[in-house]
C-alpha cells in the first residue's frame, strides 16, 4: 500500500510540477502526462506492470465526466446559445463523416479490414474537451469560433461514444442496423439534454437555498450533484457525458453564493483528473509494439488532419450557409476550426472498449490510435496558435485577474462580485472615481493596480491595466457604469460631435440676421 502511494505521489507531483514546462513552451499537456505515465510502465525505467484495461476504463470516463463539468462551468451561456447549432452539426454530422473517411481510409491502406476500420474511424472522430479547453485559453480567438471549438468538444463525445460501443458489439455479431444506430444516438442525446436541464436547475436552487455553515462542502455539494446527473442519465439510458456538460453550463451561467469558490476547487480537481488518466492510459502502452503500427499510424494522422477533419468542418459549414443566413463562416475561420479540432484522451479511452470486447485487431487499434493522439496533438496544438495569428484570426486577451474576491455566506440573489480590466482605450481612464455616476446598487469595492491594491476613494484616479472590482446587487453584468466598459475612442467621437454640434449653433446666423444681411 505505502509504496503504491508513494509511487502514484511521485508521478502526481513530476506531472504538476511539468505544467510549469508546457505552459512556457506551448506544449500540449497531453503528451507530456502520457509520457510520464510512458516511461513509468512496463516498457519504461520504473517498469510498473499495469494492464487493468476495465479499471482504466472506469477512471477514464469518471475523468472525462469531471473534466466536462469543469469546462461547462467555464462556458458562457451567450456564446454556447450562438454555436450550439454548427457545434451540434459538427458533433453529429462531422463525427459520422470522419469515421467513414477515416475507417475507408485504414481499409485501404492498413491491414484493418472494412468493419475494423470503421471502428478505428469512430474512436478518433471525437474532439477532446481536455485538450480544447487548455490550448484555446489565452489563445485570443474570436468569440464565436472559441464557442463553436469548446461546444463541440463538450457534445461530440456521446455520439462517438455510442458508435464505439455499436460498432464493437457489431464486430461480434457480423452485422450493424444503421437506422438503430441512428434512433439510439437520438434518444440518449434527448435523454441526456432533458436530464441535464432539470439536475442543473435542482442543484442551483440547492445551492442558493440551503445554508452550509462549512462554505469549503459548496464545492463537494456541486460535484456530488454533478456526479449524479452522470450515474442517473447513463442508468435511464441517456448520455451522461452530455447531461453532466449541461449541468456544468447551467451552474456556470447562473448567480451561485460560492460561484468562484466552486469554479476554482472544479478547476483543481478537473486538473487532477486530466493528470490521473492520461499517467494511466500511458502505463497501457507497450512502446515495443508501436514500431509495428507506426507506419500505417502516420498515414491516418494525415488523413485525419488534412482531410477527414477539413471535409467534415467545410461541409457542415457549407451546409449551414445553405439553410440560413445567420451561421456564415469565412475560409479562414473554417481552416482554423479544422486545424484546432484537437485529439486528446477519448480516443484513446474508446480504444479501450474493443479490448474489453474481445475484439479482433483491438491491440492494433489501441496502439494505432495512441500514435495519431500523441503526433497529432503534438503538431496541431503547438501551431493553432501561429496559424491564428498567420490568419489574423487572433488578438490579445486581457491578462486574467490574479485576484479574486466573492461575498461569503448566504449572500442576496443576484448580489455578485465582477471584475473588469482597464485597457487604456477605457473611457474612464483618467477619471476620478467621484465624477464617475455609479447606477445604484453598484460599489466599487478595490482596484489591484500592479500588485498593490488600492483602496477606492473619491479622488483616486483610474489608470490603464487596473483590474476594478464592483460589488453589485444587480442581476447581471448590466449593473457596471458604461464608462467601465465603453471605448474611449466612441466616447471621443460621441464628444467631437457634440462640440462640432454646440459651435454650429452659436455660429449659424439667425433668421433675422441672415435676413437683414440679405438686404444689405
Amino acid at each position: 500500500m505505502d509504496v503504491f502511494v508513494v509511487v502514484a505521489a511521485l508521478l502526481m507531483l513530476i506531472a504538476i510540477l511539468s505544467t510549469r514546462f508546457t505552459q512556457r513552451f506551448g506544449l500540449p499537456a497531453l503528451v507530456l502526462f502520457v509520457g510520464i505515465g510512458v516511461l513509468a510502465g512496463s516498457g519504461g525505467p520504473l517498469g510498473i506492470d499495469f494492464s487493468d484495461y476495465g479499471l482504466s476504463l472506469n477512471v477514464g470516463m469518471l475523468a472525462l465526466a469531471i473534466i466536462l463539468f469543469s469546462g461547462g462551468l467555464d462556458t458562457r451561456e451567450r456564446l454556447f446559445r450562438a454555436s450550439i447549432v454548427p457545434a451540434a452539426l459538427l458533433a453529429t454530422f462531422g463525427v459520422v463523416l470522419k469515421m467513414v473517411i477515416v475507417g475507408l481510409a485504414a481499409w485501404w491502406f492498413t491491414p484493418l479490414d472494412l468493419m475494423s476500420g470503421m471502428l478505428l474511424g469512430a474512436v478518433l472522430a471525437p474532439t477532446d474537451a481536455a485538450a480544447v479547453f487548455g490550448v484555446l485559453k489565452g489563445r485570443g480567438l474570436p468569440a464565436r469560433l472559441r464557442g463553436v471549438l469548446e461546444a463541440e468538444s463538450g457534445t461530440n463525445d456521446p455520439v462517438a461514444i455510442y458508435l464505439t460501443i455499436a460498432l464493437s458489439t457489431a464486430i461480434g455479431v457480423g452485422s450493424v442496423d444503421g437506422w438503430g444506430l441512428v434512433g439510439g444516438v437520438v434518444l440518449q442525446l434527448t435523454i441526456g439534454a432533458v436530464l441535464g436541464v432539470l439536475f442543473g436547475r435542482a442543484l442551483v436552487w440547492l445551492i442558493n437555498n440551503v445554508s452550509i455553515d462549512a462554505f469549503g462542502l459548496y464545492p463537494i455539494l456541486a460535484l456530488a450533484g454533478a456526479m449524479l446527473a452522470f450515474s442517473a442519465s447513463n442508468l435511464l439510458y441517456g448520455n451522461g457525458f452530455l447531461s453532466v456538460y449541461v449541468v456544468g453550463l447551467m451552474l456556470g451561467n447562473a448567480h451561485l453564493v460560492h460561484r468562484h469558490t466552486i469554479a476554482s476547487f472544479m478547476d483543481g480537481v478537473a486538473w487532477g483528473a486530466q493528470i490521473s488518466m492520461f499517467l494511466l492510459l500511458g502505463l497501457l502502452v507497450f512502446p515495443s509494439q508501436i514500431p509495428d503500427v507506426i507506419g500505417g499510424a502516420l498515414l491516418i494522422t494525415v488523413v485525419l488532419t488534412f482531410v477527414a477533419r477539413p471535409l467534415a468542418v467545410f461541409a457542415t459549414f457549407w451546409l449551414l450557409r445553405r439553410a440560413t443566413r445567420r451561421y456564415r463562416f469565412s475560409v479562414r475561420e473554417s481552416t482554423l476550426v479544422s486545424w484546432a479540432g484537437l485529439k486528446g484522451a477519448v480516443p484513446i479511452i474508446l480504444a479501450i472498449v474493443p479490448l474489453l470486447q474481445g475484439v479482433p485487431q483491438a491491440q492494433t487499434i489501441f496502439n494505432m490510435v495512441f500514435v495519431v493522439v500523441v503526433v497529432g496533438t503534438l503538431i496541431q496544438g503547438w501551431t493553432v496558435g501561429p496559424l491564428a495569428k498567420w490568419l489574423r484570426l487572433s488578438r490579445s486577451e486581457p491578462p486574467r485577474p490574479p485576484l479574486r474576491l466573492e461575498l461569503g455566506g448566504a449572500a442576496p440573489a443576484g448580489a455578485a462580485v465582477y471584475d473588469v480590466y482597464l485597457e487604456a482605450s477605457r473611457r474612464v481612464v483618467g477619471q476620478r472615481l467621484r465624477d464617475l455616476a455609479l447606477p445604484d446598487g453598484v460599489v466599487v469595492a478595490a482596484i489591484l493596480r500592479g500588485e498593490r491594491l488600492v483602496t477606492p476613494k473619491g479622488d483616486t484616479v483610474f489608470e490603464a491595466g487596473d483590474h476594478v472590482y464592483f460589488i453589485s446587487s444587480d442581476d447581471g453584468i448590466t449593473g457596471i457604469p458604461p464608462a467601465f466598459t465603453g471605448s474611449r475612442v466612441g466616447f471621443d467621437r460621441l464628444e467631437a460631435s457634440a462640440r462640432e454640434r454646440e459651435r454650429a449653433s452659436v455660429e449659424a446666423p439667425t433668421e433675422t440676421e441672415g435676413a437683414g444681411e440679405s438686404r444689405d
